[in-house]
Order: C-alpha cells, then sequence, then structure tokens
C-alpha cells in the first residue's frame, strides 16, 4: 500500500475574508484562472454549495493528466469547505479561511491516495516527482489566482 500524499499548506492574502469568499465562490471563473485545469464540468453549479460536484481534468509539468471529481460535502461561507475527491486520486480536501480587516489567508488541506493503476506504479518509484509535480501546480495556482482574480477586486 502506497502511503497517501498529504499536503497542509496556508497561503495569505493582502483582501478582506469577504472579498477571498467572493472570489472563490466564483468557480465558473476558475478554468481562467488556471491554465493547469484542462477541462472543468462543475454540473451546472457557480458556487461553492454543498451537495455540488466538479468533473477536472488537472495538466501539471508531468506527462499525465489527473481526472477526478471534487463533490462539496461541507460549506461556512466565508470560512470553511470541505470536499471528497475521487478519479485517479481520491481522499478528503479542506479549504479553511480567516482573517479579519484587510488581510485573510488560507489553508489547504488534503490527503489524496493515488488509484489509477499506472499513476499508482510511477507513485511508487518517483514519489518525490510526483509531490514536486503537486507543488509546481498549487504555486502556479495560487499565483494566478493572485493576479486574475484577486486584482480585479
Amino acid at each position: 500500500m502506497i502511503a497517501p500524499f498529504v499536503f497542509d499548506r496556508e497561503y495569505e492574502f493582502p483582501v478582506s475574508p469577504e472579498t477571498l469568499w467572493k472570489t472563490l465562490d466564483r468557480t465558473d471563473q476558475f478554468p481562467r484562472w488556471w491554465r493547469w485545469l484542462r477541462a472543468f464540468d462543475a454540473d451546472g453549479v457557480t458556487g461553492l454549495e454543498e451537495g455540488a460536484r466538479a468533473h477536472c481534468v488537472v495538466r501539471g509539468p508531468l506527462p499525465y493528466s489527473l481526472r477526478f471529481t471534487v463533490a462539496v460535502e461541507r460549506v461556512v461561507p466565508g470560512q470553511l469547505i470541505e470536499t471528497r475527491v475521487s478519479g485517479d486520486i481520491e481522499g478528503p480536501a479542506r479549504l479553511e479561511l480567516r482573517g479579519s480587516g484587510v488581510d485573510s489567508a488560507a489553508r489547504l488541506v488534503w490527503s489524496v491516495s493515488v488509484v489509477d493503476p499506472a499513476l499508482r506504479a510511477t507513485a511508487r518509484a518517483a514519489r518525490p516527482l510526483m509531490e514536486w509535480g503537486h507543488n509546481w501546480v498549487v504555486t502556479r495556482g495560487v499565483r494566478a489566482f493572485r493576479q486574475h482574480a484577486l486584482a480585479r477586486r
């Protein structure tokens, strides 16, 4: 059995918690902000709400794509989004927001296991490379979020 990939990172944003939440809630804009998000079908939902599902294809810097569905299980507006990821990878993911006044922080926590057999074999031999690929996607994702989403506040 391959150990899950566990990620726990916090990012700061120079906007109020309300602005951060309103921006994150614009899920219809995700494909415009993130070029590595090759497909995003949110079943007609354009916001963060319990029961929403998004079918995604992510292509990072490595020569493979991840296909997965994100199911929103719990939403506390302005504070928390809990999801369950299934597909090539699976496991829980959570985004916690906090802040006051003009500054906010977002903590992204997830623990996913690789389900796809070919990716599992790759994970056995190249786990550090796969972790690097994930960090590449997240780093560029946060940068693009800041540039495209928050710059238009």
